[in-house]
């Protein structure tokens, strides 16, 4: 247990506290997705449109994003990290079905949340891992210019 407490320690010593606000508001998203309850009888489904599948694509990438953002800072915790956002992955998903299947109408007022509040978790989480893959990308360009 002090080894798991010693990688979260150095994990967070490495990210800001932005990081961790975008980690919390990405696990609300991903809830929220979760929560989509089954159709009543006779309730259509609503169509796709590409709005919402950009969305979609959004969402995915910012738990990507945050994790490329803890690796590149040099963490060093990279246990931690993928612990980190798999609990997130797996906990938001048996909380999302629990609420769909427990409270349908709750669910869904939530899942109407999702496509809003993944939008503000990949602008968070945009903010903060823009430095370290900027830096990237440049120690990239610079590297090929040689």
């Amino acid at each position: 247990m002090e080894l798991v407490d010693a990688l979260i320690e150095q994990l967070m010593a490495n990210v800001e506290d932005a990081w961790l606000a975008a980690y919390c508001v990405s696990f609300l998203t991903m809830v929220c997705e979760a929560a989509k309850p089954k159709a009543k009888e006779g309730e259509e489904q609503p169509k796709t449109s590409a709005l919402s599948v950009w969305i979609s694509v959004v969402s995915l990438f910012t738990p990507l994003l945050l994790f490329f953002h803890a690796f590149l800072t040099g963490s060093g915790a990279l246990i931690a990290i993928i612990a980190a956002l798999g609990a997130a992955i797996i906990v938001s998903a048996v909380l999302g079905w629990a609420i769909a299947g427990l409270a349908p109408d709750v669910g869904r007022t939530l899942n109407r949340a999702a496509p809003i509040l993944a939008i503000v978790a990949f602008g968070v989480a945009l903010y903060v891992t823009g430095p370290s893959i900027l830096e990237l990308v440049n120690a990239a360009i610079a590297g090929a210019a040689r």
